[in-house]
């Protein structure tokens, strides 16, 4: 189980998922295949059944470019770079919208 600090990180590591599946249609699979462990321990990362290895968010950090001091401490920049995607998303659906 999960203290409440590494629930913090690991609804970032879920951002930061979403953010780059969107951006590069990676899936999971190829994911937990690029970070080097199993899908079954990825899955178990994300639900909070266990705790991400550091070695395994410096992985993460390196993979989607940001900085791991940024992923663990949810910063400024961090929470940027997912606003920004968000503001993003919502313009494409207000483009989207319009043109029906």
């Amino acid at each position: 189980m999960q203290t409440p600090e590494e629930y913090e990180v690991t609804k970032r590591v879920i951002e930061l998922l979403k953010l780059h599946k969107k951006r590069h249609g990676i899936t999971k699979r190829k994911f937990s295949e690029k970070l080097g462990i199993g899908l079954t321990t990825l899955d178990d990362y994300l639900n909070g059944t266990s705790s991400f290895r550091l070695g395994t968010l410096m992985k993460l950090s390196w993979i989607c470019k940001v900085k791991l001091s940024d992923l663990l401490e949810g910063t400024e920049a961090f929470c940027q770079l997912v606003n920004e995607d968000t503001k993003n998303e919502k313009k494409e659906e207000n483009i989207e919208n319009n043109v029906d």
